[in-house]
């Protein structure tokens, strides 16, 4: 851990530095306005549609279409961001900024003025007529793209609604043609809680003091507890270590035992049971030992 603070500074200049080098290799775009079927067609045509056009996607990336352009293809990267040439994966390719990756592979490389061109282009919005309105519709359509919206519940008096998650769920059930369980006896309840929240199921003499308790809100002082008990962060905890991969030994070939390795798991089990913010969460695990939370790093620096 000494030199984990070091090692990301040293890695963070070696971005800083590479990626500002890289920007200042790129042709400047040009300053006028830009036709795409008068000169980007073209240009894509000479140089990238035998492999990313209609009858061939090397790498499932078609150029000739603006819904795979910000998609992009297999490698998860858009080709272009619109109005920013300089950050468009596209740009950075035909440019040979990385020596590794370099488009087109074989054959005659863009020169700087069809750089120039495309860039131009790409600041300017990237539309490509009869392409545009029709992928930015579908995009469009998509919750994630949609502005957030209060929906209200419609209250019905007189049900077994008691709260407003329960009026959606009674809606949806309607919309369905379907109609509620009835209601859990105070058992099942108890043990549903118990299995959820802890993995465990109740105790009899849990079971024995909950049949007994007469108070109105008996039930939510019940799930409270279940909240307050350090069961609950082991058994959540689980869920988070499995998405990391999280083992107490280093597998593969040579399955040695790391002795440590429970520090983190303890670490991760006690911020369940804080409450800790998602937020504060992740990044204590991405830069634990630069805020104060070394821990957080224990199984990212393994």
């Amino acid at each position: 851990m000494t030199y984990l603070r070091p090692a990301l500074t040293l890695i963070m200049l070696v971005f800083h530095f590479t990626s500002t080098a890289g920007s200042q290799e790129l042709p400047p775009a040009l300053k006028r306005p830009v036709e795409y079927d008068r000169e980007i067609r073209p240009l894509l045509k000479k140089h990238c549609l035998g492999c990313h056009g209609e009858k061939k996607q090397k790498g499932k990336l078609r150029l000739d279409l603006l819904s795979n352009l910000l998609s992009g293809g297999e490698s998860g990267e858009p080709a272009l961001v619109r109005g920013k040439s300089s950050e468009s994966h596209l740009v950075k390719l035909v440019a040979g900024l990385d020596p590794e990756l370099v488009m087109p592979p074989r054959g005659k490389r863009l020169s700087a003025d069809e750089i120039s061109l495309l860039r131009a282009w790409i600041d300017q919005g990237a539309k490509m007529p009869g392409e545009e309105e029709e992928t930015e519709a579908v995009q469009l359509e998509h919750w994630s793209f949609k502005p957030l919206t209060a929906s209200q519940p419609q209250i019905k008096p007189g049900g077994w609604e008691k709260n407003a998650v329960d009026f959606f769920i009674r809606t949806r059930l309607e919309k369905k043609g379907l109609t509620p369980s009835p209601r859990a006896d105070r058992i099942s309840l108890l043990r549903r809680l118990g299995l959820v929240m802890h993995g465990l199921p109740p105790t009899p003499g849990e079971i024995e003091a909950f049949l007994s308790d007469k108070r109105p809100d008996a039930w939510s002082r019940q799930v409270e507890t279940a909240l307050e008990s350090e069961r609950y962060g082991e058994r959540w905890a689980r869920h988070w270590l499995d998405i990391v991969r999280f083992g107490e030994t280093h597998g593969f070939e040579t399955n040695r035992g790391r002795p440590s390795a429970w520090r983190y798991r303890d670490y991760v089990i006690d911020s369940f049971n804080e409450d800790k913010p998602y937020d504060e969460f992740v990044r204590e695990q991405i830069a634990g030992d630069a805020i104060g939370n070394e821990l957080g790093t224990g199984f990212l620096v393994a």
